[in-house]
C-alpha cells in the first residue's frame, strides 16, 4: 500500500503525462453533484447541512493523513474574507440544492454556465481587468441563452419561477465566493483557507437549519450514501484531479472543457433518474455554450484567462 508521499508523487507522474486526461475526470466527478442531491429524498438545506459537516471531517481527517499539522490557521482580521467567501459557500451551496429539489438537474446545471462570465466580470472593478467589446457582445449571447433556459424552466406545466430564480442566486452567489477565495489568497494557504470556508459556512447553514426547522434528523441510510457520494466524488476526487492539473494545462483549457459538464449532469440526470431533456434545455444550453466559448477564446477573454486573477481557475458547479 502506498504512503501518502508515494501517492501524491504518482499523481504527479499522472498528471505530467496525461493532464487533459485529470481535466475530463474532474469535469466528470463535478456533474455528479446535482444527481446526488435530486436522488436523495432530503430537502435542500438537510443535504447542504449534512453535505457541509461531513466534508469538514472528511478535509480534517485528509489534513491529518497527509501529516499537515503545522498550518497556520486564520486569526484576527485573516478571518474577515474566508467569513465572506463561507457565507457566500452557504448561500450557493443551499440554495443550488434547494433550486435541483424544485425544478431539474439541466435547469439548473445549465445556468452554471454563466459561472466564467460573471467571475471575470467582478474582475473588472476588483483586478482592473477591461474585456474587449467581443469577449461582452458574446457575454449577452451567452445570457441570451440562459434566459432561454431561464424562460423554459419558470413556464409551462412543470415550471417552477422560484427553483430558477434561487438557481440564478446560486450562481451569482458562487462567483462571489470565488472572487472572495482569491483575494485571500494573496496572504493565506490553500488549505487554512479552504478549512476557515467551510467552517464558516457549515455554520451559516446549521443556522438556517434551525431557523426554519428543517428536519436535519430524519434522514435516511440512502441519503447519507448520497451525501458521502457528493463529499466524496466531486468534493474531493474532483477538486483534487482539477489541482494537480493546472500545472500542467494552459489557463483556458479548464474553463472550456467545464463547458461539458450540464450536458453530462442532464445525461445522467436523464439515465439514472428519468428527467426529461426539452428542446428549450438543448437550444438554450447551445446558444449559452456558443457564448461562453467564444468570449472565452476572444482576445480579451483569453487575457481575462491567462492573467493572475479569478478566471485563471475554472469554475466547478456549487456543491
Amino acid at each position: 500500500m502506498l504512503n501518502p508521499p508515494a501517492a501524491i508523487t504518482r499523481l504527479r507522474d499522472l498528471g505530467s503525462r496525461r493532464p487533459l486526461l485529470l481535466v475530463g475526470a474532474s469535469v466528470l466527478a463535478f456533474s455528479t453533484a446535482p444527481v446526488f442531491v435530486q436522488a436523495s429524498s432530503a430537502t435542500g438545506p438537510v443535504f447542504a447541512f449534512w453535505r457541509s459537516w461531513i466534508g469538514i471531517v472528511v478535509t480534517f481527517s485528509a489534513v491529518a493523513v497527509l501529516r499537515r499539522f503545522d498550518l497556520a490557521l486564520p486569526r484576527g482580521r485573516q478571518w474577515k474574507i474566508p467569513a465572506w467567501a463561507g457565507f457566500f459557500n452557504a448561500v450557493s451551496t443551499t440554495t443550488f440544492m434547494i433550486a435541483v429539489k424544485f425544478t431539474s438537474v439541466a435547469d439548473i446545471s445549465l445556468l452554471t454556465m454563466l459561472n466564467p462570465v460573471f467571475i471575470a466580470l467582478w474582475a473588472i472593478p476588483l483586478f482592473g481587468e477591461r474585456p474587449g467589446m467581443r469577449f461582452r457582445l458574446w457575454t449577452l449571447v451567452a445570457i441570451l441563452g440562459s434566459s432561454v433556459v431561464v424562460l423554459g424552466g419558470s413556464t409551462g406545466p412543470e415550471g417552477h419561477p422560484l427553483g430558477i430564480a434561487l438557481g440564478a442566486i446560486s450562481v451569482l452567489a458562487w462567483s462571489f465566493q470565488f472572487v472572495a477565495m482569491k483575494l485571500a489568497r494573496g496572504t493565506m494557504q490553500t488549505i487554512p483557507l479552504t478549512i476557515g470556508m467551510l467552517v464558516v459556512s457549515g455554520m451559516f447553514v446549521s443556522v438556517f437549519c434551525l431557523a426554519t426547522r428543517q428536519p436535519i434528523g430524519e434522514v435516511t441510510g440512502s441519503d447519507m450514501l448520497y451525501v458521502l457520494g457528493l463529499v466524496v466524488v466531486p468534493g474531493g476526487i474532483g477538486a483534487i484531479t482539477l489541482t494537480w492539473s493546472l500545472r500542467w494545462v494552459p489557463a483556458n483549457v479548464p474553463p472550456l472543457m467545464n463547458l461539458a459538464l450540464p450536458f453530462l449532469a442532464a445525461a445522467m440526470a436523464w439515465y439514472f433518474l428519468g428527467e426529461g431533456v426539452t428542446l428549450i434545455h438543448v437550444a438554450g444550453g447551445g446558444i449559452t455554450l456558443v457564448g461562453v466559448a467564444a468570449a472565452l477564446l476572444s482576445r480579451s477573454g483569453k487575457a481575462i484567462l491567462a492573467a493572475d486573477h479569478p478566471p485563471r481557475t475554472p469554475s466547478p458547479p456549487p456543491v
